[in-house]
């Protein structure tokens, strides 16, 4: 990170991509950075600062993949400055607009299983057509500064931006957080040149990709890791990474290769890392895993979320939510249309389902391993690990089951009855079904009580489990970044300034501090407008205006005096010979002019005294927020800056 001008440290780099979690417009972002570039440097941020967003380019890059990235451009030409950060965005539990888990569906079929590149594809387009926007811009500022490329990435974005260094080698630069490491599987999709190299070592063929699971993981992870360091500097690439992070847990398993150089946080003291407990589940059963997600992948890059769903358990989703919008009138005009339509689902999950609990019943071959290794670690007691053994058990006989309670109900003839003209006479139909639901409702009453049961006993796995999750999360990361300097950062991404005083710990929200500071004085200012206006106006329209009018009045008196001729008229009409006998020969006028109403004065000047002083206590008041925390914070000079620069 000291190699560039900008973001130059972990803190920065964290908050800026913490920022794109927040789907905020491209305006919004710049005032996001500015505001953290000025509290973490106590500096001004280059001088230009402009945001490309992958949202602002959907005719271009396929965002349905689930792909969302922003490009933010810096700057100064007197600074030297010209260096382009490109954050591709890391996985989300929850996509925007929907519920369906993208990028983590990417994360199966993309990285684990290797064979989709849909978001690599959009980030790899993504940066290409933000580059060329970029240098066209520099084109027109006949700028000479080399443009400096950054990939910064958590997660999923790490990922993608370390994936696109190593293949295409696009960045000066990749700073990656708690990435999903690259995968071996997955470059043999994307690279065709690691392809053609990995087919030639091993003898694969050219038409049978899925051979590739078959290899020795060790040979292969040797073979990709040397593959790729002879064609990418190691040193542009740095990982940080959280301890306890899930993601680094499960790195060890069959697929995941590690170029760069990395430096380790430890986000929660108290906590080591689930990777101990991950390493333990046999590779034969990743393996498994792998193959049966392949199976897939086709369904997955064709059809999305829904097609793979439907593809693994014959649930139809698109199906099930175009019933949302029915009416009840709908729901009994399209009875037959619905009733079959069920009939074929309940059909192909009879056929898919047991395949699916086959490889979920990996767990079930391998809970004594993974259950022990749980014990080992300190999460579980001997007598926790037996009892959440014998309720797996039983959620095994449960699921068998039910199952079968499936299979009845489909062998009875009851869906064949349903899709008949009498379907909705037929007692028989009638009875079966609901002696078969009533079933089916003890089953799942009993498998929820077992759940509620392991969840009572493995309190303490749980625990860590959330913890690991936990410290995947940005926040975790910046807060453990954070902390040896006394500072700390709450979920909406203010700057905590945490001091000792004594016995007691007094936490002052700076981000807050700074806001109420700077828009007070804003208002501030915009009143010390008004009153200026005020007092301009009182001055023009009173004092001024007096001395005008009076200034108006003594050039006239002295017309009249120096030119009385010209005032003749003013004696009246006369006849033609009376006038050479009445001559207006001389004026003199005294005058008596008195000054300006007093009482004016003093009511406009009192007021504007009384708003003076207001405004100077209003002052005081908000310079003391300032002078409060400079107190508290005596030796940090960047403090008091942060008050004095404005991101807004």
């Amino acid at each position: 990170m000291q190699n560039l001008n900008v973001l130059n440290t972990d803190i920065l780099c964290a908050r800026i991509m913490d920022i794109e979690y927040q789907n905020l417009s491209a305006k919004e972002i710049e005032r996001e950075i500015r505001r953290i570039y000025i509290e973490e440097t106590g500096k001004e941020p280059p001088v230009r600062i402009a945001i490309y967003r992958s949202d602002d380019l959907k005719d271009f890059i396929d965002i349905n993949s689930g792909f969302d990235g922003t490009v933010i451009h810096f700057y100064d030409e007197k600074k030297g400055v010209n260096e382009a950060y490109t954050i591709t965005r890391g996985s989300e539990v929850q996509e925007k607009e929907t519920w369906k888990p993208l990028d983590w569906l990417y994360n199966a079929f993309g990285i684990f299983v290797g064979k989709s590149a849909s978001q690599y594809d959009a980030a790899m387009r993504f940066d290409q057509i933000v580059t060329k926007k970029i240098n066209d811009k520099m084109k027109q500022y006949r700028s000479k500064i080399k443009l400096s490329k950054i990939g910064l990435g958590h997660s999923l974005g790490g990922n993608l931006n370390v994936t696109i260094q190593i293949t295409k080698n696009r960045y000066d630069k990749v700073y990656v957080i708690n990435d999903a490491p690259p995968n071996y599987y997955q470059l043999a999709t994307i690279d065709p040149y690691f392809w053609a190299q990995l087919a030639m070592k091993f003898n694969l063929s050219v038409g049978h990709y899925e051979d590739i699971y078959s290899l020795p993981p060790a040979k292969l992870k040797a073979f990709a890791e040397e593959y790729y360091k002879k064609r990418v500097d190691e040193h542009s690439i740095h990982h940080l990474t959280a301890q306890e992070d899930l993601l680094y847990a499960v790195s060890g398993v069959r697929g995941f290769i590690d170029i760069g150089s990395r430096d380790f946080i430890d986000t929660n003291d108290p906590f080591t890392s689930l990777k101990s407990v991950i390493d333990r589940i046999p590779d034969e059963d990743v393996k498994a895993i792998q193959l049966y997600l392949s199976q897939y992948a086709d369904v997955y890059n064709e059809k999305g979320f829904d097609g793979v769903v439907q593809a693994m358990t014959g649930v139809d989703l698109e199906w099930l939510e175009s019933l949302e919008s029915y009416e009840v009138g709908d729901y009994v005009g399209n009875a037959p249309d619905i009733v079959e339509k069920a009939s074929d689902m309940v059909g192909e999950m009879k056929e898919k389902i047991p395949e699916l609990f086959k490889h979920i019943k990996i767990w079930q071959r391998q809970k004594e391993t993974i259950l022990q290794a749980f014990v080992d670690a300190g999460f579980l007691t001997l007598e926790q690990k037996e009892a959440i053994w014998q309720e797996g058990n039983k959620i095994e006989q449960d699921v068998d089951a039910l199952e079968q309670r499936l299979h009845d109900l489909r062998d009875d003839g009851v869906w064949l009855v349903l899709r008949g003209p009498f379907a909705w006479s037929d007692p028989f139909v009638w009875m079966k079904l609901w002696t078969t639901f009533q079933a089916i409702q003890h089953y799942i009453t009993d498998l929820i009580a077992r759940l509620q049961a392991i969840n009572q006993q493995a309190s303490s796995v749980r625990q860590a489990a959330i913890t690991s999750i936990q410290a995947h999360s940005l926040h975790e990361v910046i807060n453990a970044l954070a902390r040896s300097k006394g500072r700390a950062y709450d979920e909406d991404g203010n700057m905590i300034l945490i001091q000792r005083v004594g016995t007691e710990e007094i936490r002052l929200n700076l981000s807050l501090a700074v806001r109420m500071y700077q828009k007070g004085m804003r208002i501030m200012e915009e009143k010390e407008a008004v009153l200026r206006e005020m007092k301009q106006l009182y001055v023009q329209e009173y004092v001024e205006d007096f001395e005008r009018r009076k200034r108006d009045l003594m050039r006239n008196i002295e017309d009249m005096e120096q030119n009385p001729s010209a005032y003749q008229h003013l004696l009246g009409s006369f006849t033609y010979d009376a006038q050479q006998v009445y001559v207006l020969r001389r004026i003199e006028v005294h005058e008596s002019i008195p000054p300006l109403d007093p009482m004016i004065a003093d009511g406009f000047e009192g007021m504007l005294a009384y708003y003076e002083g207001e405004m100077a206590k209003g002052r005081e008041l908000i310079a003391s927020i300032k002078q409060s925390v400079e107190q508290l914070v005596e030796k940090e000079e960047q403090i008091a800056n942060i008050f004095d620069l404005r991101w807004e």
